[in-house]
């Protein structure tokens, strides 16, 4: 991760610690989440760029291009029919939790959970709404990956 990208996620986290002691985790949260939405809603034409294929493979690709936009190595485990799913290691906010001496796996999940899935989600939703993403297992040390899927819904 570049000094800047890591500069910018520091701030974040700070801002996202104070903004959860002056308002409530569950408010701050909220507006995280709400941000993140807006920032996939401008990312998107970026993102899908040149992307070729049926709705999950743009849709994979379109992840892969987030994710390692954000700073982390992504890799293609399982692609099965309605799912793709990525191992995800040297993640940028869970080295600058570790950075500012949070070391709260639930802290950490919530940053994951309101952050960077709900961006990646407005960007799949600009390939087809049908898209989705979750996370199937999240990091408890550095060492370790988080497992992400991203998936085309029935209908």
């Amino acid at each position: 991760m570049s000094l800047g990208a890591r500069q910018a996620y520091l701030l974040l986290v700070l801002y996202l610690m104070e903004a959860v002691e002056e308002l409530g985790s569950k408010r701050a949260f909220e507006l995280l989440e709400e941000a993140a939405r807006e920032q996939g809603r401008l990312l998107a034409p970026r993102l899908l760029e040149g992307l070729a294929g049926g709705p999950l493979e743009r849709g994979a690709e379109a992840y892969r291009r987030f994710m390692e936009g954000a700073g982390a190595q992504v890799k293609l485990v399982r692609k099965e029919e309605g799912e793709a799913v990525f191992a995800v290691q040297g993640c940028p906010f869970f080295q600058v939790f570790l950075d500012v001496g949070v070391d709260c796996g639930i802290f950490r999940e919530g940053l994951c959970t309101h952050f960077a899935l709900p961006s990646v989600e407005r960007v799949l939703a600009s390939v087809d709404p049908r898209l989705g993403v979750e996370a199937q297992s999240t990091k408890e040390a550095a060492e370790d990956i988080c497992l992400e899927r991203v998936f085309l819904r029935e209908g």
